[in-house]
């Protein structure tokens, strides 16, 4: 600070950049002061800036020199290699000259040599008085001299030499130092015609952005997927360098349709190929079991000991939580999934049918089939404000597999009014898409077919396929298939 008393103040600073480093062509450091311009000061200081702006570059192409048929052109403007092929005035000049050799040699006056002319293989060497020269001190040949006549030494001495003159004129090192590395092969494709954001080609269509194939696994072929990783005894001795773990299998993300892709952006990263079976978060499909042919998401594994492992999936269609075994799902695109599925047989797997093949009857007309269907069908059972859960697999798509409802109606003896949970009512529901459902221990049931059909009781016990029930009229308990009762919702009063 200086100048207090005086009401003004004033302030100095210095920067002094630090020197940059250059190397000549001859391996020596130069020191070049590099400067820097002050545009403003800010809460972290002064604010400095180069003066050199950013320029674009472009390295001009380089035109092709050969024409098919005349040969490579020359540097200077309309000078092009010799072309020996001979034209018209030579053909007509030839032409002459045999007709008038042929018509001396026919009449026998004149000879041939005494016209002049040689005819036949003619040894050519230096004439008298000429001196012949090393090959170091010929001259160097005009750039349109024929190489008719020479040996295979001179006429590679003569396209060297060509080739010398047209080489273009040698970069200095202020060349260099302006051409950045990194701009290098963007301005020789600038110089070619490219523009920032446009495809590369002569109509300018194609990919932008540059893509890179990734290759198969080796052996494999099209569609197909790798084998898992085969289990390694740990007795196997290994080497110096190796692992007992096979290297993992880098592929890329699959598609929007779930088809796998070969070609890939550079900034794409390769993810590590899924290994098949179940995986928490893994979408699979259902291959056995009452859900087969259903797709499912897991959402986790459990394994206990003596029993098999676990998996707590829930149903795309639905999205009910279900427990299955592990080994009742599969990958999709494998056999047992689209066995399950019914994919490549023209049949619905996933159905109500199970997956099971319905039984041919040979030669009947429809009202045997009809017959057929009667028969297997159980007895009516449907009853008022009893539970059952929609175990149809293509009522309403699937959306209600496994939902719960009561009856609030029974429209026919195979027929019913449905209140869902979340309060939707469904008319017309047929029995076949039903099962019962069942209380807990304890809890109010109905029951839905025997000698005892219409009465109300409570479930004490349940083992196997039967249940205790304890009947309210007088209070006797009877051992009932659980399939005869169900959960009774409605009032107490209405009991008998």
């Amino acid at each position: 600070m200086a100048g207090a008393d005086a009401g003004k103040t004033t302030f100095g600073f210095a920067k002094k950049a630090a020197k940059k480093k250059t190397v000549a062509a001859n391996g020596a450091e130069d020191d070049v002061a590099k400067k820097e311009y002050l545009t403003g000061m800010g809460s972290g200081g002064l604010e400095l800036k180069d003066k050199k702006e950013k320029v674009v570059k472009s390295i001009p192409a380089i035109a092709n020199t050969f024409e098919v048929g005349t040969g490579r052109q020359r540097k200077a403007a309309g000078h092009r290699a010799p072309s020996f092929l001979p034209n018209d005035a030579a053909i007509e000049e030839d032409a002459e000259r045999f007709e008038v050799a042929a018509r001396l040699t026919a009449g026998g006056g004149e000879t041939a040599q005494g016209s002049g002319t040689v005819y036949g293989l003619t040894k050519m060497g230096p004439k008298d008085g000429d001196v012949k020269l090393e090959d170091d001190e010929k001259p160097p040949p005009p750039a349109n001299e024929s190489f008719i006549g020479k040996s295979l030494q001179e006429k590679e001495l003569q396209a060297f030499r060509e080739d010398v003159q047209d080489l273009p004129e040698q970069a200095s090192l202020d060349d260099y130092e302006s051409m950045p590395i990194e701009d290098f092969g963007a301005a020789m494709l600038r110089g070619m015609g490219w523009e920032e954001g446009k495809p590369v080609g002569r109509n300018s269509k194609g990919l932008v952005a540059a893509v890179e194939f990734v290759p198969r696994a080796g052996r494999l072929g099209l569609g197909a997927e790798p084998a898992p990783k085969p289990e390694v005894s740990d007795a196997r001795r290994i080497k110096p360098g190796e692992t007992r773990e096979r290297a993992d299998v880098m592929v890329l993300p699959e598609g929007p349709e779930g088809k796998s892709r070969n070609v890939k952006s550079l900034d794409e990263k390769l993810v590590k190929r899924e290994e098949p079976g179940p995986r928490e978060g893994k979408m699979m499909c259902v291959v056995e079991g009452r859900h087969r042919g259903l797709e499912c998401r897991v959402l986790t594994l459990t394994k206990s000991e003596g029993r098999s492992e676990r998996a707590q999936v829930e149903l795309k269609t639905s999205g009910e939580v279900v427990t299955v075994r592990t080994s009742e799902l599969a990958d999709f695109g494998s056999g047992p999934a689209d066995r399950a599925m019914g994919i490549g047989r023209g049949g619905g797997g996933g159905g109500d049918t199970g997956g099971k093949k319905r039984e041919r009857t040979g030669g009947g007309g429809g009202d045997e089939k009809k017959e057929k269907r009667k028969r297997e069908e159980p007895p009516p059972w449907l009853y008022p404000a009893i539970r059952v859960r929609i175990v149809s697999k293509s009522f309403q798509s699937g959306r209600l597999y496994l939902k719960k409802a009561v009856v609030v109606d029974v429209v026919s003896p195979r027929e019913c009014t449905l209140e869902l949970e979340n309060g939707e009512v469904l008319s017309n529901v047929p029995q076949r898409a039903l099962e019962t459902a069942l209380p807990k221990r304890g809890g109010r049931v109905a029951v839905l077919a025997g000698a005892h059909r219409g009465k109300r009781g409570k479930l004490l016990e349940k083992s196997g396929d039967a249940g205790s029930v304890q009947l309210n009229d007088d209070f006797s308990v009877h051992s009932l298939s659980l399939d005869a009762i169900a959960e009774y919702t409605g009032a107490i009063d209405e009991e008998d």
